[in-house]
């Protein structure tokens, strides 16, 4: 295992550093490495939002007495736990939002129009200001079946509709 999670010995520092565990009092880190260290994936590690709650600062790693690779470990959990169709909804929205724009935060007309002021041009290089590319993006996300980890779980559906504050949809425009 690349997270070496097996040298945990449950001490406990790294809940006792964790700006998380500060937050939600049953957030437990040790309990989600033990839980993956005894393959008990299918459990309830898979089923709660815990394992998504991680902010990735590395606190817990930073203080490990073992060296564990703490954070490594919580992004396999993870990674299996979306494989599995466990996936917070805010999550998904950003994936969707990766597949229909090609960014997670795509650009809409109030930024457009701040671009303009700066002398800029409205929609910067990016995927989102081609359609060539932005299929590309699909094309790839397709391929590796993430646009089915991202589907709507209710309708099956991984478009999402994004209206910026206008009410207008956002679009890929031609490469002009």
């Amino acid at each position: 295992m690349p997270s070496n999670i097996e040298r945990c010995y449950q001490c406990g520092q790294c809940t006792s550093v964790c700006p998380m565990a500060e937050q939600e009092q049953t957030y437990k880190i040790r309990k989600l490495l033990q839980m993956e260290k005894l393959g008990l994936e299918s459990e309830e590690a898979m089923k709660i939002p815990f394992i998504f709650y991680c902010t990735t600062c590395y606190r817990c790693q930073d203080n490990c007495p073992q060296g564990v690779n703490i954070v490594d470990g919580v992004l396999e959990i993870r990674a299996k736990a979306v494989h599995n169709g466990e996936m917070l909804a805010p999550h998904r929205k950003v994936g969707q939002m990766l597949t229909d724009y090609g960014h997670a935060v795509p650009n809409n007309d109030i930024n457009k129009e701040k671009r303009i002021n700066l002398g800029l041009d409205a929609m910067p290089a990016t995927v989102q200001k081609s359609a060539e590319q932005l299929e590309d993006i699909r094309t790839l996300l397709h391929l590796t079946g993430f646009d089915e980890l991202i589907a709507d779980e209710e309708t099956n559906d991984n478009r999402v509709v994004i209206q910026n504050t206008d009410t207008q949809p956002l679009v890929a425009e031609e490469n002009v």
